[in-house]
């Protein structure tokens, strides 16, 4: 994502800034971006190791536990491991009191919104394509009558994409 520095101001005037600063914003999370974690061991071992704190605030009853849990763990890993066992308090200090579990679940929700959205963006584009395909074939084959039922007549449009031979979500 590409932040831009004027976006955080009003422009009442609508002219362009006379300054633009930009920054791109990586998303490091566990499971993203693999090729830059492919190239910093020390990002990725950090991505690790914030997934796993997460995962222990899941299942463990205090933040502390989670958070002793997830560093004992990532050490018996190798993962940021002389990091963690030089610095170990001071991990754990930093964590307890930057902490907000409210804000953490509403990031939460909202990564799984967006990707729920995201799921169902790419769900819609593939049966948009599978129509489109549908509608090119009844053309080719001057099946007009058809083609105007098919887009009054959902089960209509799903009976001729079997036939011809159409998959919903699994293009031909």
């Amino acid at each position: 994502m590409e932040l831009r520095l004027s976006d955080c101001f009003e422009n009442t005037d609508n002219d362009a800034p006379c300054l633009e600063c930009t920054a791109t914003m990586l998303n490091i999370n566990y499971g993203h971006n693999q090729e830059l974690m492919k190239h910093c061991r020390r990002l990725e071992e950090y991505s690790i190791f914030v997934q796993c704190v997460r995962e222990y605030i899941q299942s463990e009853p205090s933040v502390e536990n989670a958070l002793e849990k997830a560093i004992d763990t990532c050490i018996h890993q190798d993962v940021l491991a002389d990091f963690l066992k030089k610095h170990r308090a001071e991990v754990t200090n930093m964590i307890l009191t930057t902490y907000d579990k409210d804000l953490y679940e509403k990031t939460l929700k909202e990564d799984a919104r967006e990707e729920g959205r995201e799921e169902g963006r790419a769900e819609i584009r593939a049966e948009l394509n599978e129509f489109k395909l549908l509608n090119k074939y009844l053309l080719k084959s001057k099946r007009y009558n058809d083609l105007e039922r098919a887009t009054e007549d959902i089960e209509y449009q799903k009976k001729l994409l079997k036939e011809f031979g159409i998959e919903l979500n699994g293009t031909k």
